[in-house]
């Protein structure tokens, strides 16, 4: 009988032994949210800030030294034409120097045409002492000198014509300058400054700009990290300070960059009509090609003081092993994950700091 008690006493106590095990067990087993790596489909939208400017601006001034502006005809925001007269300059000196020649040549003119005259007189002079001459009624004396003092005339006929072409190139180059004095638009545009003021001396100073053909379009600084991501020619929306959008095509990214800055010019064409002004702000939307992106909740990112990013995975088995991640961009909660992740595994939701290698956790689905 007391063999009896004995062995049911043992049996009840190992029992007891037992289930205080398995309490002590199930205490140190922690109750974990899990969720699953997700294939996202992205959209990466850039927002690069920039300005309103002239796709061409062209700056005119006058090569001339101490030209007097005497006139304007045009203003600021005015349009003009190719070829239209924009301002007169004008220098004392110079317009002296063209009335001197000026009258130079009209002198040498008159007087080659006296000559003329005599030379063509001399020559028939000869004509008829030559045939007398030939009679003997005159000397050859008398001939020869008739015939020298023709040839010299004709000589000098030939002098005053050289000196008279002279003259008029000198008269030519200094009314090439006096042309310069008159400021023309070299291109169709809008006169986007204007700097001549009447009296005011030129002195190789900007007198206008021209806006060629008023064609506006937008220009950005991008980042080269942006740059990389931007297509020639794509199609993109130009926010202006009220937020209205406006559509355009992207004409040209700079092969180069600032060194310092690191920063590279995107210039805009824009295709809506619009009447914006340079200097005007804006932003440039560049909406990138959809993408598919594996992602997971921010809050499954641990962040160790080295700065490695760990996420904590329960396997089958039900232990945490820890596995090293590189992230990308932030999205509504979820993070990209850069390096390859299968889509059937399950990782803590909530990346808890005292989670370590190993622990066995129960997994609780997650909602997100």
């Amino acid at each position: 009988m007391k063999k009896l008690l004995l062995k049911i006493t043992f049996v009840l106590f190992s029992c007891f032994l037992t289930s205080v095990i398995h309490a002590e067990e199930n205490e140190n087993i922690i109750k974990l949210s899990v969720t699953e790596p997700k294939i996202d489909r992205y959209v990466e939208v850039l927002n690069i800030p920039g300005i309103f400017v002239a796709k061409n601006e062209v700056s005119i001034g006058s090569p001339l030294q101490q030209q007097m502006v005497t006139a304007v005809f045009v203003e600021e925001g005015q349009w003009v034409e190719k070829n239209q007269l924009l301002a007169t300059l004008e220098s004392p000196l110079q317009t002296a120097s063209v009335m001197q020649l000026k009258a130079e040549t009209e002198k040498a003119t008159a007087y080659i045409q006296q000559q003329k005259v005599l030379a063509e007189q001399s020559q028939k002079e000869l004509t008829r002492l030559s045939a007398l001459a030939n009679k003997g009624v005159i000397s050859t004396n008398d001939f020869e000198k008739a015939k020298s003092e023709t040839l010299a005339k004709k000589a000098e006929l030939e002098a005053s014509r050289a000196e008279l072409r002279q003259l008029n190139a000198q008269l030519a180059r200094e009314q090439s300058q006096e042309d310069k004095s008159k400021i023309i638009a070299p291109v169709s545009g809008v006169i986007s400054e204007r700097h001549a003021m009447n009296g005011t001396l030129s002195d190789n100073t900007l007198l206008f700009k021209i806006i060629e053909n008023n064609e506006i379009e937008f220009e950005a600084n991008a980042h080269l990290s942006e740059l990389s991501q931007i297509n020639h020619s794509s199609d993109v929306k130009v926010k202006d300070y009220t937020n209205k959008e406006l559509s355009g095509v992207i004409r040209f990214i700079s092969s180069k960059i600032d060194t310092y800055s690191q920063l590279g010019k995107i210039r805009v064409s824009l295709t809506d009509k619009h009447n914006h002004r340079i200097g005007e702000m804006g932003v440039m939307v560049y909406t990138q090609q959809p993408q598919q992106r594996m992602t997971l909740p921010y809050s499954a990112i641990r962040t160790e003081a080295n700065g490695i990013r760990n996420i904590f995975i329960v396997n089958h088995d039900r232990r945490i092993e820890i596995q090293p991640v590189d992230i990308g961009s932030v999205h509504n909660g979820r993070v990209e994950i850069l390096s390859p992740l299968s889509t059937d595994i399950k990782v803590v939701a909530y990346a808890q700091a005292f989670l370590s290698q190993g622990d066995l956790v129960v997994p609780m689905k997650d909602i997100q």
